[in-house]
Parts: structure tokens; sequence; C-alpha cells
């Protein structure tokens, strides 16, 4: 009997695996607006070499996903392109299966429950949308912030922080991990010297970029070129900024980021100075709440940029169980968020649904955290 269930376990994830591999293979020939792009930037370096795409041609990425299109280019003569560009991706799913396995490993000795969590996130429909079908990045620096938190309950805070430094490189939304590296600060879990090691971190990732261009602009270039893109309050993300008329665009980038400043710090400020032990189910929902409430706070969000929640909110429901609806939340706001954009559907019928319930649910969070630390401090 023990026998039989084993074998039916076994078979049940690796028939989950399965499906989630097959419908990777089957996204592969979509090309989205966004893949176009990526091609042509495949073709500038296959025809140009890395070294003078690198110095010459301006990307609106930074370096380090250059490094792996220029890798991808090397299939050219057995792989597709878009097949090409999108194995990064998938690359990097697989990697995040890995490592999702091993952070609710910590807070499961059995095999099964993390293997699931896994398995979970190989088949949730925003991680095959975005990487496999959209052909987006977002699982490249959402990679190294799993890490980082893997390393935070693991007590290693210096490989934490190079592990989110390696995430801002890639793409910037990695700095939605600054308000509970702030929290972790105040309560002594990262000490102020492991911080010098982001700078030093990114400007490492650049370096053979900089070598080449010999411009120290080269470590900001995309980070402008994105600011400058795009002049709207909100691409389709879930906050309120979508309801806001162009007219309030340059209003908004102001008061905006000047009260999303004073909210995370009053966050930080409470979470970092009250009295309780952050354990691994308390790190597990202060992540969970930095990745979502920063992106919910800012102007000039995009539909993706809570892809690292939809990913967190999984990990942190096999720590806390009760929340255990929360990452079936944050499917709907990401596919909701998405649709629009992805089949030419009219954003107004849709996208106030997703911020409706990304308000509920990060109200929920914040509540949660709230009674959970309460809840320690009288234990303590």
């Amino acid at each position: 009997m023990k026998d039989r269930k084993r074998f039916l376990f076994t078979l049940s994830f690796a028939l989950m695996f399965a499906i989630g591999l097959l419908l990777r293979l089957v996204f592969l020939p979509v090309k989205t607006l966004d893949m176009d792009l990526y091609i042509r930037w495949y073709d500038y370096i296959a025809q140009n070499g890395i070294v003078n795409s690198l110095g010459e041609q301006s990307f609106g990425y930074n370096p380090p996903f250059i490094y792996l299109l220029f890798l991808a280019t090397l299939t050219q003569s057995f792989l597709p392109k878009i097949w090409a560009i999108k194995f990064i991706s998938i690359t990097f799913d697989l990697i995040n299966f890995g490592l999702v396995y091993q952070i609710v490993k910590m807070r499961f000795s059995d095999n099964n429950k993390p293997l699931f969590a896994a398995l979970l996130f190989w088949v949730a429909p925003t991680v095959l949308i975005n990487g496999s079908f959209w052909g987006q990045t977002d699982s490249l620096y959402t990679c190294f912030l799993l890490l980082a938190i893997l390393c935070l309950l693991n007590n290693r805070s210096i490989s934490a922080m190079i592990a989110v430094a390696l995430s801002i490189s890639i793409k910037g939304q990695g700095i939605f991990f600054a308000p509970l590296l702030g929290v972790l600060f105040f309560k002594k879990q990262i000490r102020w010297y492991a911080f010098l090691l982001v700078p030093l971190v990114y400007m490492a990732a650049f370096l053979p970029t900089m070598l080449i261009t010999r411009q120290i602009a080269s470590l900001f270039s995309a980070y402008t070129f994105q600011g400058q893109a795009f002049a709207r309050a909100s691409m389709n993300a879930p906050n309120f900024y979508f309801f806001l008329p162009q007219s309030a665009y340059q209003f908004s980038l102001v008061i905006g980021i000047l009260l999303a400043g004073l909210i995370l710090l009053a966050w930080v400020l409470i979470y970092g100075l009250k009295h309780y032990s952050i354990t691994p189910d308390l790190l597990a929902v202060t992540a969970l709440v930095s990745l979502a409430l920063t992106p919910f706070l800012l102007p000039k969000m995009h539909d993706r940029y809570f892809y690292p929640a939809d990913v967190f909110s999984l990990v942190a429901a096999f720590f806390i169980p009760e929340i255990w609806f929360v990452p079936i939340a944050y499917q709907v706001i990401s596919l909701l968020s998405y649709i629009p954009f992805l089949f030419g559907l009219n954003p107004q019928g849709i996208i106030p649904f997703a911020v409706l319930i990304n308000t509920f649910t990060i109200g929920f969070l914040l509540w949660k955290q709230w009674k959970m630390t309460l809840d320690k401090s009288r234990e303590e």
C-alpha cells in the first residue's frame, strides 16, 4: 500500500512537470511585439559580435541580459531565433523550480511538499505566459531574489546582498526588495557594510561593457531609456495610477514617488524597530509585502511588475498555510493585467478588476503581517 501511494505521488509529480514542459514547447513559436524587439537585438549581435554590439548599440536592457542574448546567438545554426531567446527564460524557470524547492524544504523536512510547491510554480499560468508565451525576462531577476531569500533563511546575509545586487543588475525591478532589506537592517539581520556589496557587484556585472564602451554612463543607460519611455502613470499595472488621466502624468511622478517613499519608509521603520523575532514565516510574509506593496505604490509600473509577487506568494503560502488564497489572487491579478497587451483588448474594462483584487489582497497581507508580528512580540 505504501509503495503504491509513493508510485502515485511520483506519477502525479511527473505528469505536472511534463504538462509544464509541454506547454512551454507549445508556446515557443508565439511571437509578441516584445519578441520582435528581442529578435532585432539578436540579429544585431549575431551580425556584429558581442564586442561591437556593446560598444556601438544601445539596448533597452542591462548588459547581463545582452550577455545571455549573445550566448543564444551561438545556437543560430540549429535553433530558430525565437526558440533560442525564449530558452533563456525557460532555463531560469528551471533554476527557479529548484530554488522554490530548496526554500520550501527549509520549512518541511520531507520531499513531497517542497516538490509540490516547485511543481505549482512550474505550471503557474503567469510563469508559463511570462516566459515561454510572452518571452519576457522577469524570471531572470526574480531568480536572484529567490536566491536571496534562500540565503537569508540560512543566515547568509552577505550572499543574500550579492544575490540582490545581481537581481538589480539584470532589471531595476530588483529594487522592490529594498523595503525588506531596510527592515532586516533595523532588525540587525543585515549589517551596514553588507549594503556596500550592492554597488560593487552591480559594477562588476557591467565591467565588460564599461571596458568596451569606456563610459561610466553605461551603468545607468538602460534605466535612463526606461525612465524616458512610455510617458504614462501606469502601463496597465494593477494600481490606482491606472485611473489617472494622461494630463496628470508629471504630477503623478512627483507626488507618487514622494508618497510611495514616505509610506515605504514608515513601513520599514514600523517593522524594523518593532520588538519581535524574524522567524522564517515572518521573513516570507515580509518579503511578499515588500514585493507587492512597492509596485502598488509607485507610478510608471508595468503589467508584469507583480511577477515576483506571483512567485513569492506561492512560497509564502507554504510557510503560512492560512494565506493559501493569496497566490491564487495574484495569478488572477497578473493574468488580468496581461490580457490587454497580449490580446489587444480594452484595458478599461479589465484592469479595474485587477486593481480591486490587488487592493484587497495587499490590505489583507498588511493586516496579516501586523497580526503575526504582534503575536510574536507577545510571545517574547
